[in-house]
Formats: C-alpha cells, structure tokens, sequence
C-alpha cells in the first residue's frame, strides 16, 4: 500500500445534533493543525466517518460508510478513522469485521485528535483511543480561535448522561454527566458573537442537569447568558421531562433571549412502559408539565421523540400513547420503530412486538403527528414574526429563508436591503409542504 502525507480530510457525520458539533470540533482541530477539507470524499487522504449508535440503522450506515474506502486505501493510501459512538461502544470489536480501519477514537478523543493523527501517519494503525473523561478531566474541547461560525452555532455546555434509560446506549458511550463551567461558556459565547453570530444553540444529552462547579442550575446559566448580552437568541437541546423544573419554564416565558421551543422526548404515554423504559416519570407527570409550557410560555414549540413497539407494548399501551399525543398536540416529532441495542437493559427483554405491528403502530402515529404539524403550521400563518435570516431560499434565489422564535423554517420575500445576518418582521401568508412562506414587512431589524 503506497504511503502519502495527510494533507486534506474529509468527515461523514451520522446521528445526533452532538455528533454534528463534534464534527465541527474535529474539523477546526484539523484546521488548526494545517490540513484542509477535501472536495469530495474520494479525494481526501484522511477520511473520519462519525458514528451514531443510538439505533441499529446509522450504526450499520457507519460501518458500511468505512468499508466504501477500501480500494482508495489501498491503491491511493488513504487513511480511514472510524469516530463517535460505535467507535466507542464496540473499540477494538470493530477491527474484527473491519480491520481495513487505521484508527478507532470514542467520543471523548476529539480533544485528541492531532495527537491520533500523528500516530495514524506515522503508521502505527489501527490506532485505538476509546478512553472516556471523568470529573477531573471532562474532554471538553477548547474553541479555535480561527473558527468561523455561520449564524448560528452550537455550543456544548455538559456531556453524558446519568439517566440510564433502559432502551438507551448514551451512557455507555457518552460516560457520566459532566458540565462546563459558566465562565467558559460565556468566553466562548463572547468568542462566536465577535465573529459574526447571532444565535447559540446549547448541546447536552440532559441539558437540564446542568450544573457549574459553583452549583450554578440550568435556568441560571440562560439568565447569565441573557444578560451578557452577546447573542440575540438562545436555543437549547435536549431536556429530559423528568428534570424540566418549573425554574426552567419560567425562564423560557420571562428571559428574552431565549427561545420559544423546547425539546422533550416523550418515548410512550404508558406509564407501565415508562416504567420498563425507566423514564422516571408517568404520562400524567409529563402532560402536567408540558401543559404547563403551554400556559406559560406564549407560542412556544414542543417536539418530541417517540418510540413504537417496545419489548411487551400492547395495543392499550399505543392508544395510551395516541392519547397524550393528542392532548399536548406536538408540533414536530422524531418517532421510530424500537430496534435493541447490544448492552442495555432492554436487550435483555423479549424483543416480542412483531416486526409488521411495529410497523402498522408507527403508520398511525405518523398520521396522526402529521395532522398535529399541520394544524401547528397553520396558527402560525396570518400572523408576523422576527425571523433570523439564515440563508438564501434553496428552491428561490429571490427569497431568503430563516427561522420563527418557536424554530419553524420560514421562507419569504426580502425589501430591499435585508441580508442573511438580519432579523426580519415577516408575515406568514401560507404554508408549502412543510415549509412557511412569507412577505417581509417594512424596515429589517438590523442588529443594534
């Protein structure tokens, strides 16, 4: 196989809105270190395909993406580095049915990046970094200071998780729960404003158990930000329901900044499931509190994950999730058919709903969750919004697109002078497909 110095990268990214900021992460390092994005992937010498465990498919996607480089591995010398959580999950497993790979780096090598890349270069593939963080070292990635964000960017302020859902893999290839401290953040925050956004969208896998060293909460660290006043918008995924504190929503309906939408996993409205899910929580705890949003928090979008079929689910356990589904009316929803991962405690659990059952129930729930969008799309026509423009429309070059507060994708006709960067008063006049359109009122709402 014919050697070549690492001089371009490309990454293929799977799964979930961490695994997108990691690849961001890893790009910036590269960066940082001298290397430059590759056109297209087959003209990279060094290929990272970040992986998602969270469900069979995108793992089985991850591990075919890998093999996809075999003959330019072996004909051209590129190198292939399999990341994220099936990396860590599976570490050296993985070399058994792809030993093609020059190195396997878990989700909290990131930080390690140059460092695995100078051991991959040097060939002393396959290179094996799958070690997790703890309190005294977190992982936590500095930001580069060449880093150019868009509009918008994310920023991670915890990692892990603690909840241990039974169908769940996140804490076994996230680690424990780890927070950021609130001066970093705001450092970082401060960073990405000078250099040109507008809106930060912040990471975690329960954001809600955030807490700084100094026992700063969630809610209080949104008042920080709010009031450093870098940023127009605040933006935040995920929440797990169990922890969403009434000091939560009372901050989404009383601080500024932050934005009217909230993420809360549902996953069943059985409680007897809940309970197999270890959830932590009952159907009516959950609707308690999501219509406690509802009142308190004008215009606020909830969206949601849902999953069908879960080991011993019944017809009575989906109309139960039917039910609740319909009560809180969600304005967007992820849902997914259960499939077992290797290592929980669910695929200890009779995988026993029959593959068309599952199949049939989430029909049903994606009809139903599909009337739900629709009619949330339609309240918002007629009406006006601030919109912060994004980009140019992608099937209009004369129109710009952005998004409502409550995080609807809105497409619209400019006035003169309004550029990507503004915030813009439109009126929604109709609804296309999925997609908001719109007429801008008079006057952009440059930043001040």
């Amino acid at each position: 196989m014919s050697q070549r110095k690492i001089k371009t990268f490309f990454i293929r990214t799977f799964g979930c809105q961490m695994n997108e900021h990691d690849s961001q992460r890893m790009r910036n390092l590269l960066v940082s270190h001298g290397l430059r994005p590759a056109e297209s992937d087959r003209e990279a010498d060094l290929v990272i395909v970040n992986s998602c465990s969270v469900r069979a498919k995108p793992e089985h996607k991850a591990l075919s993406e890998a093999g996809r480089y075999q003959r330019e591995r072996q004909n051209q010398g590129m190198k292939v580095v399999l990341a994220g959580c099936v990396a860590q999950q599976s570490g050296k497993q993985i070399l058994r049915k792809a030993p093609y790979i020059d190195g396997i780096m878990g989700t909290d090598a990131v930080v390690r990046l140059p460092q695995l890349l100078a051991q991959v270069q040097a060939g002393k593939g396959p290179v094996i970094d799958v070690r997790e963080h703890d309190e005294s070292n977190p992982c936590f990635v500095p930001p580069t200071p060449t880093y150019k964000p868009g509009i918008s960017a994310q920023v991670t302020i915890m990692k892990g998780c603690n909840n241990f859902c039974s169908y769940c893999i996140v804490p076994y290839v996230r680690g424990r729960e780890a927070s950021k401290p609130c001066a970093d953040i705001l450092a970082e925050v401060e960073q990405l404003a000078h250099a040109g956004c507008r809106e930060v969208f912040l990471l975690g896998q329960n954001v809600n158990s955030y807490h700084d060293p100094s026992g700063m909460n969630f809610a209080q660290l949104l008042q920080a930000i709010d009031q450093q006043a870098a940023v127009d918008r605040i933006r935040f995924i995920s929440s797990h329901p169990k922890d969403l504190s009434p000091s939560l929503t009372d901050a989404m309906a009383k601080i500024d900044r932050v934005c009217e939408h909230i993420h809360l996993g549902l996953q069943s409205g059985s409680d007897r499931i809940l309970r197999l899910m270890n959830r932590g929580y009952d159907a009516g705890q959950f609707l308690e509190k999501a219509l406690a949003l509802r009142e308190q928090v004008p215009g606020v979008s909830i969206t949601t994950d849902i999953i069908v079929g879960f080991p011993s689910e019944t017809d009575r356990d989906f109309q139960d999730t039917l039910e609740v589904v319909s009560k809180i009316g969600f304005d967007q929803a992820f849902s997914f058919k259960y499939s077992p991962r290797p290592g929980t405690a669910a695929a200890r659990m009779p995988d026993d709903v029959a593959e068309p059952c599952k199949a049939e129930r989430l029909a049903t729930l994606q009809d139903l969750l599909s009337k739900l969008g629709d009619d949330s799309l339609a309240r918002l026509c007629g009406r006006s919004h601030t919109i912060l423009v994004e980009k140019q429309a992608a099937r209009s070059p004369e129109a710009l697109s952005g998004r409502t507060r409550c995080n609807r994708v809105v497409n619209f006709e400019p006035q003169s002078g309004t550029q990507v960067g503004f915030l813009a008063q439109v009126a929604i006049a109709e609804v296309r497909g999925h997609t908001l359109w719109g007429k801008e009122e008079p006057e952009p709402l440059l930043r001040s």
